[in-house]
């Protein structure tokens, strides 16, 4: 975990100008979600805050979004660009240690973040411990499966990291408790919605 989190404290500054931000494929992920307006959104491994505006679209000026990444230095530049929408606690924390401070969440979301989780069955439980009844886990990538994994393969700090089929991790997040209600592994974009049962 130090290794990968050091990988990203490092990569902070340039990391935004390495990727394409595809704000109408995003939009579409985000709509997927079906948040709605007033909701309690968790981003898990927030990064840099790629997904902040788009949540905060979604769930209006009610809404509460809390952004949480190991690296001190993503998370300083996802405070330094979207700090200013109002509404989004930034902390901190290892995601698999991380307690909320606030009541449970209507929905966590999960954006090109997975493949980084090591114990994934851990983390499933864990988030639904965060949810409220009903509430939901979103895993999404705006690139396909192959395309997340042959990145990762060419990086050695997270050349382990592989996203599974959605077939695959839609198992993992029955036997965790969830229900599945969607699931898109496509050429261009990866999405699985599970309700907490």
């Amino acid at each position: 975990m130090g290794n990968e989190c050091e990988f990203f404290d490092k990569i902070a500054n340039e990391w935004d100008s390495t990727r394409t931000v595809d704000a109408s494929k995003i939009t579409e992920l985000v709509k997927m979600a079906w948040l709605e307006p007033g909701f309690n959104v968790l981003d898990a491994g927030s990064g840099t805050g790629v997904l902040l505006p788009f949540i905060k679209k979604a769930i209006g000026s009610a809404g509460k979004i809390t952004a949480v990444d190991f690296s001190a230095n993503m998370l300083a530049k996802a405070e330094e660009k979207y700090g200013g929408l109002g509404g989004i606690t930034f902390t901190v924390a290892d995601i698999m240690e991380f307690e909320p401070e606030t009541d449970l969440f209507d929905a966590v979301l999960c954006f090109n973040f997975f493949p980084h989780i090591k114990d994934k069955l851990k983390f499933m439980t864990r988030m639904r411990s965060h949810l409220k009844e009903k509430g939901f886990l979103v895993i999404m990538h705006d690139i396909s499966r192959q395309h997340v994994n042959a990145v990762h393969r060419d990086s050695a700090a997270v050349k382990n990291d592989r996203l599974a089929s959605a077939e695959t991790v839609g198992g993992w997040l029955i036997t965790a408790g969830y229900q599945v209600t969607k699931t898109l592994d496509a050429a261009d974009r990866y999405f699985i919605k599970a309700i907490k049962n």
